[in-house]
């Protein structure tokens, strides 16, 4: 959230609902499926920022909005091309929020301090992507994620493994979600969950809703669970992705995939 606010210039409370919830998935499929830290080329090739302005009593007028005016939309358009990225729905009723947000302790002032100003017209770099020499560096990650797209990873079903994980997504914890698995000591779990106790699936199921469009029956409550856990997909790479890091390099990047009750019988030096 830091870094969105930076490249962004904003403040906490003009990210939308929904934009939270948008990076929150984002942060998700990047630790619990791809294996990796979130990846800021990433980001710019798949969301750009939009300014929301309130109608006013002035037909065809619109008014600034001191809290939610920022959302994060999917680029679309055929020139953008989002073309591997998970189905994402989310509901449009967040009736009453603009009334009811507030601000809690700013430990370390990690986020920008609240000043209260009002954004009225939309800055040009909400709109920049990602600068197009970079764009070959996406291509192992970007077929990582239509494989994902393809065996029928949704932002639905991310939301329902992060709520039956007990982690916020955007929470500093000191494992990612990828790295929460069998042997790793119970102190250190306990510090990434917000409770001891998972959520019977009917709640799961409940606050899924709340945040998409459509149903969600319970049934269908970590339907695509997230790496390691049992039954998940395996994007299995003998060298890292490309990201920040210079050690990182996308020659060599290879996508095998593999349940995990399988990962036993695959031989690293096929790869």
């Amino acid at each position: 959230m830091r870094a969105l606010c930076h490249h962004y210039g904003v403040e906490l409370h003009h990210f939308s609902p929904n934009a939270i919830t948008v990076v929150a998935i984002f942060a998700t499929v990047c630790e619990g499926y791809l294996g990796m830290m979130p990846h800021w080329d990433l980001w710019l090739h798949l969301y750009r920022g939009e300014l929301f302005n309130a109608p006013s009593r002035t037909i065809g007028v619109r008014k600034p909005v001191r809290a939610r005016c920022l959302n994060l939309v999917l680029k679309t358009g055929k020139s953008e091309k989002p073309r591997e990225y998970i189905l994402v729905g989310l509901t449009s009723n967040h009736a009453g929020w603009d009334s009811q947000w507030f601000y809690l302790r700013n430990d370390d002032d990690l986020l920008p301090a609240y000043t209260g100003r009002l954004i009225s017209e939309r800055p040009d770099h909400w709109r920049y992507g990602l600068v197009q020499a970079h764009q070959p560096r996406l291509d192992p990650i970007l077929d990582a994620m239509k494989k994902l797209r393809e065996e029928g990873l949704t932002a639905v079903l991310v939301l329902s493994a992060v709520h039956h994980r007990r982690v916020l997504p955007l929470m500093s914890r000191p494992l990612r979600k990828d790295e929460m698995g069998p042997g790793v000591p119970s102190r250190v779990l306990e510090a990434c969950r917000m409770s001891n106790e998972a959520p019977a699936d009917d709640e799961v199921a409940a606050r899924v809703r709340a945040a998409v469009a459509g149903d969600f029956h319970p049934e269908h409550v970590d339907g695509f669970p997230m790496r390691p856990d049992q039954w998940s997909i395996d994007l299995v790479s003998p060298f890292p992705i490309y990201g920040s890091d210079s050690r990182f390099s996308s020659t060599s990047f290879k996508i095998y995939l593999c349940s995990c009750r399988d990962r036993s019988t695959l031989d690293p030096r096929s790869l």
